[in-house]
């Protein structure tokens, strides 16, 4: 779907599985995504080991981002909550 070159559709990305982001990402596809950004926050923490796994299979470039989750102003970064 990308126009003229000079623009692409990124489609954010945020499942709690491996094959749900796998669908998703083709879902994405079929609807005119050119990229993709993984957002892997939502994902249980023994499942972020996949990433590797998970990029091999994609169909679409990826963008994969980390991203804080915030709650009651503490920071928790994949449910631990040592900070």
């Amino acid at each position: 779907m990308a126009f003229n070159g000079d623009l692409l559709v990124c489609a954010p990305l945020e499942c709690g599985t491996r094959e749900e982001m796998l669908a998703s990402m083709e879902l994405a596809k079929k609807q005119g995504a050119d990229i993709v950004e993984l957002c892997m926050g939502l994902m249980p923490s023994s499942d972020i080991f996949e990433v590797e796994s998970l990029l091999r299979l994609r169909s679409l470039p990826s963008i994969v981002s980390f991203r804080y989750i915030f709650i009651s102003g503490s920071c928790v970064i994949f449910g631990c909550s040592e900070w």
